[in-house]
This record gives C-alpha cells, sequence and structure tokens, in this order.
C-alpha cells in the first residue's frame, strides 16, 4: 500500500462512506500507473504498456484481498469524474485492468 494513492486511505478509513475531492486528475492517474504497476506481477514491468504476456504466473495478485480491485475502480471512477472529458491516458488504464480481470 506504499504506492497506493493517498485517497484511497482516506476513503477506507472512512468505511467508504465517503468521496475524495481530487485536486487534479492529471496527477492522480500518475499515481494510479504507479501503484498499479506495483501491484501487478513483476514481469509486467513498471514502463507502460505494462507487458501482456499469456501464460506467465499471477500468483502475486492472490495477496490483494476482496477490495482490492474495488479500490483500483475505485481510483478510476474518481479519475475520471474529476477530469472534464476522458483522456487517453485513463482510457489505457481501463483497457489493461479490463485485460487484467
Amino acid at each position: 500500500a506504499k504506492k497506493r494513492p493517498k485517497a484511497v486511505g482516506d476513503w477506507v478509513a472512512r468505511a467508504r462512506n465517503y468521496t475524495p475531492t481530487i485536486a487534479s486528475a492529471e496527477e492522480l492517474g500518475e499515481q494510479w500507473w504507479i501503484w498499479w504497476a506495483d501491484i501487478n506481477p513483476e514481469w509486467r514491468g513498471e514502463e507502460r504498456p505494462l507487458r501482456r504476456d499469456a501464460g506467465k504466473p499471477w500468483k502475486s495478485m492472490d495477496y490483494l484481498g476482496q477490495n482490492r480491485f474495488l479500490n483500483v475502480l475505485m481510483v478510476l471512477k474518481w479519475w475520471r469524474d474529476a477530469m472534464e472529458e476522458s483522456s487517453p491516458d485513463w482510457e489505457d488504464a481501463v483497457d489493461d485492468v479490463i485485460w487484467v480481470l
């Protein structure tokens, strides 16, 4: 959780009954990508686009717990809500999450 966006911790601390104020969609997007690369298996790398090698192990994501993907999806929602219109960076993030799922 070291690289997790602060907004997630704030949201979880308030029993998920809170919508964080996002000052910068661009900054939240950068935080999301750093966190997303961190929680993905090492073989996916840190540089975007993250690797999509079929048949590689996903065991490192087993520890994520029942709410990890909820947290990932909520940050994507907050990120999108903070933008006036969608961005290619956000669309790439959604596409990558869909690929992982």
